[in-house]
């Protein structure tokens, strides 16, 4: 042992030199503080004989100087025995009250001095051992999150260390545990159970006390406790006195075991399959839906390979491919066939994932599957609807496009030839109003079956939409097989189709052209196809027709017509003349009819009965219509305000009463331009009035409440003339150029016809108009048969605005003024 001598006094050093030297003790010398620290630095003592009493820096200092030069931990743990006068008790405890181990009075006890330093060695070693344990023993608990307490049984007061304070987020300096306190922080649900195991454990029913409970932490939550303890101390009766135990931290297993209970949930009621395998890849657990879509039973498969689901239906490469990805990824996911129990296959979407653990050992795989055979049906689904024509179940144009681009590929290689049929079907609107929608659906799909019954299975129909199909014929030699094929299908859409009973009788307008004498592009052998389609129609319907150049030429007149139309009606190209209409006199002007003319160009002028059924077709007859009406009605209001009193006729097509607002546009021309509606009279056909006699009736009944007048246009040239006069109250009847024009032949039954016609009119006090006088000869049978009024090229032609005003509304406001 080595031992340092601080002490001033050298027969003091001399006597403990003396005494310990033969005890194996090594003694080092230092007479004041310097030397003291410089000795305790080079020679490490173990323990330090230290003087209270020396000169310029008593012991206490010196001892304050050791602690403070010596390095960290060494001068606090330093044993240091203190040298002070018998009965000097303020010494010894000043020394004690510093941090001195133990005290020896002088003058010195030599024979006890060997003794008493080796107790005072093995006391501290003994209490730096403890320490250390202590120590240790803190530092585990805290690392377990374990409090410990110990609890006195008769007065409930606890001793508890700083973990215990700590994990319930107290402050360990002031915390205090008393049995009351502990049971207020106890969760009123734990209560009962708490109080139960410790009678029970008092009782001697259980070795050990051992619960888990919640206590309230200081911030107000709820923490977890596995709380153990044991009777360490009983009364001469067996009463129980004090009680060791500890708190342990169980708040984060707890959160685990939800965790792991709630993972377990999700694993059985998952809704998709869920394989776990080890690393040999053999089945350690499924859950239930595993069971649900494969039909195996869990304990069925749990050591045994998955290959027991194999279909047989993939390749030995595909499994390569799939655990290379899974060995170099960790995951590999795709759809897979697989069989149930039942020998069933079907399909599903798979993933594998691997699990690895400490040192990235493979440890297991995960399986995670769907089944996903209502998807493929629905995706098959859905895929054929996108090909498909919903109604007839043949393909749509989406899936024709695709079948003429291979079918052309062939006949490059092949050197043969591709037909493009485009079928409309005659009058289908016709069936639809007649016989309603739902037997026109019908009779498409019988169409259509009927279509694939009589073509071959390398051709294709389309339903390109409405009434249209599209056929595209493959693998031709020649001309003469696309006639036939044609003809045959002519021939069978003509027989009469049987649905629910009634028979329906039809016929198709084809329009034909073929690759590559016609071309190569899809779109354009289309729109030819249509155009020769509509030459067919034009010849008479349940026809075929192939594309000519002529054609062509036709039907981009025809596209430009309406291009033009349309452009003419936002340009302001469109305008009106006006035909005076005239008392049989000749003389006296009554009215006039307002007829539209399109000026295309400086010069060009665009016939009416070339661009109006054009317009009807496309739509621009309403909007134009409704612009003729306010025209019409403005510029007669003008007149009259210039003193001519005229009433101006305007004709109404089908189209106008079938999609126009007809009563709100008369409205609105006549609110606007500020006329009279007794000086309007619109002007209808016979097929416009029964068409759809009903709306027509309402139609009219409406404007002549306004006093709007009516007149039938061409009347006796179709077959509805009577029936027309008894369903609807007109105000002018006007005989049709055609009757008119007979007059000249000098027949006599041609001026019958006109004769019974004026008749009529007087009958019925309806006052008639002659259209399309262009002799004198006309003009006097007419005079002769009592016609009332006429309007003809023999009187004037239609004028433009500024001619009728120039030539003919001078003379009408002449003949006023005479009036």
């Amino acid at each position: 042992m080595r031992v340092l001598i601080i002490d001033d006094d050298p027969l003091t050093q001399r006597l403990i030199r003396e005494t310990l030297s033969p005890d194996d003790f090594e003694i080092i010398e230092a007479e004041n503080t310097e030397d003291s620290i410089m000795q305790a630095l080079e020679k490490s003592p173990d323990l330090v004989l230290l003087d209270v009493v020396m000169p310029c820096m008593d012991g206490f200092a010196c001892f304050n100087a050791l602690r403070e030069h010596l390095p960290s931990g060494r001068g606090v743990t330093l044993p240091v025995v203190m040298l002070t006068e018998m009965n000097n008790n303020t010494s010894i405890e000043y020394s004690f009250a510093m941090g001195a181990t133990d005290f020896i009075h002088k003058p010195i006890d030599c024979s006890l001095l060997a003794h008493r330093l080796r107790f005072v060695m093995r006391a501290h070693r003994l209490t730096k051992a403890l320490q250390i344990s202590e120590e240790r023993l803190r530092l585990s608990m805290r690392a377990a999150h374990q409090g410990f307490y110990d609890l006195d049984i008769r007065t409930g007061r606890a001793i508890v260390n700083e973990e215990y304070a700590t994990m319930l987020g107290y402050d360990p300096a002031t915390f205090e545990e008393t049995r009351d306190s502990w049971l207020e922080r106890l969760h009123p649900d734990d209560r009962k159970a708490v109080k139960k195991t410790c009678r029970a454990y008092l009782a001697g029913e259980l070795p050990e006390y051992r619960i888990e409970y919640r206590l309230a932490c200081a911030n107000g939550t709820w923490k977890w406790i596995l709380s153990v303890g044991n009777i360490v101390e009983r009364d001469s009766s067996g009463a129980p006195l004090r009680m060791l135990g500890t708190h342990t931290d169980i708040d984060y297993l707890k959160q685990n075991e939800d965790r792991l209970n709630l993972l377990a949930k999700v694993f059985e009621n998952s809704g998709e399959g869920i394989m776990l395998c080890d690393a040999t890849n053999k089945i350690v657990q499924v859950n239930q839906s595993f069971t649900n879509i494969t039909g195996y039973l869990s304990e069925e498969v749990i050591g045994k390979s998955p290959k027991l689901l194999s279909s047989g239906n993939h390749d030995v490469a595909f499994y390569d491919r799939m655990w290379c990805t899974i060995n170099e990824t960790g995951y590999w996911q795709g759809e897979i066939w697989d069989k149930r129990k039942n020998g069933e296959v079907f399909p599903m979407l798979l993933g594998i994932s691997t699990v690895r653990g400490a040192y990235d050992k493979l440890t297991h795989y995960i399986a995670v599957f769907s089944d996903i055979t209502e998807h493929k049906a629905a995706e098959s689904k859905i895929e054929y609807l996108a090909h498909h024509d919903p109604l007839t179940n043949l393909p749509n144009r989406t899936l024709l496009r695709d079948r003429f681009d291979q079918a052309i590929a062939r006949a490059a290689r092949n050197h043969s030839l591709v037909a493009l049929l485009f079928l409309d079907l005659d009058h289908f609107k016709q069936i639809n109003d007649t016989l309603g929608h739902d037997m026109g659906d019908r009779l498409l799909q019988a169409i259509a079956t009927r279509l694939v019954q009589c073509l071959r299975d390398i051709d294709t129909i389309c339903r390109q939409g409405g009434d249209e199909f599209i056929i595209v014929l493959t693998d031709l030699l020649d001309m003469d097989r696309v006639v036939q094929i044609t003809q045959k299908i002519l021939f069978h859409l003509h027989e009469p189709f049987v649905i629910n009973g009634l028979r329906i009788s039809t016929s198709f307008s084809i329009g034909v052209c073929t690759y590559p004498t016609d071309g190569v592009n899809f779109l354009g052998l289309l729109n030819k196809a249509d155009t020769a389609m509509y030459a067919a129609k034009k010849q008479g319907r349940n026809t075929f027709r192939f594309f000519s150049d002529e054609m062509n030429i036709a039907s981009i007149e025809r596209i430009n017509l309406e291009n033009g139309l349309r452009n003419a009606f936002e340009k302001g190209e469109l305008s009106l003349h006006y035909q005076p209409q005239y008392a049989i006199n000749g003389h006296q002007m009554l009215g006039a009819e307002a007829l539209l003319r399109w000026e295309k160009s400086a010069g060009e002028w665009i016939a009416p009965n070339t661009f109006i059924p054009v317009a009807e077709e496309i739509g621009l007859i309403v909007p134009i219509g409704h612009w003729v009406l306010h025209e019409a009605c403005r510029q007669n209001q003008r007149w009259h305000d210039n003193g001519a009193t005229l009433t101006v006729t305007v004709n109404v097509s089908a189209v106008q009463f079938k999609q126009g607002n007809l009563v709100q546009s008369v409205r609105s021309a006549l609110a606007s331009s500020g006329l009279e509606p007794r000086y309007l009279e619109l002007e209808l056909t016979e097929t416009t009035l029964m068409q759809n006699t009903e709306m027509v009736v309402e139609v009219m009944t409406e404007l002549r409440k306004l006093g709007v007048k009516f007149a039938i246009d061409d009347f006796g040239s179709g077959y509805s003339s009577l029936n027309c006069l008894k369903l609807f109250i007109v105000d002018n009847l006007k005989i049709d150029a055609s009757f008119i024009n007979e007059l000249s032949s000098g027949r006599a039954k041609d001026r019958s016809i006109v004769q019974a016609i004026i008749q009529l009119g007087q009958t019925l006090n309806i006052k008639v108009l002659a259209e399309g006088v262009e002799t004198e000869s006309q003009l006097k049978q007419l005079q002769q048969l009592g016609c009332d009024k006429v309007q003809g090229f023999y009187l004037n032609y239609p004028l433009s605005v500024e001619q009728f005003e120039r030539e003919v509304l001078l003379l009408s406001k002449k003949q006023s003024a005479e009036k």
